[in-house]
């Protein structure tokens, strides 16, 4: 799959995530993306729901089983709700790490 934060990333174990959620994209955003980020950096990950699904609350198990996954905090922002004035800088520098 490739790699976040130095740390290989199992593609198949990201699926089962993204699938018992409904996500339909994940993209890494931030520090990480634009390669300025350091030993405390977190990961700053850009969501994307599939149709007709929600997350309410199980956005922190979410987060739980992503940090697990990559080994670092993690911080969930999703797309729909992603402020206007940010828009655009964070999806110039969004790279993909999850398509359904």
């Amino acid at each position: 799959m490739g790699s976040i934060a130095g740390v290989e990333i199992d593609g198949a174990r990201l699926a089962v995530i993204c699938a018992r959620y409904g996500i339909a994209e994940l993209q890494l955003f931030g520090s990480q993306a634009r390669g300025t980020a350091t030993a405390d950096s977190d990961i700053d990950i850009l969501y994307t729901l599939a149709p007709g699904r929600r997350l309410g609350w199980n956005i922190e198990q979410l987060a739980d089983d992503l940090t697990d996954l990559f080994g670092r905090p993690v911080d969930l922002v999703s797309a729909r709700g992603l402020h206007p004035l940010l828009r655009s800088s964070v999806l110039a520098e969004a790279r993909p790490v999850y398509a359904a």
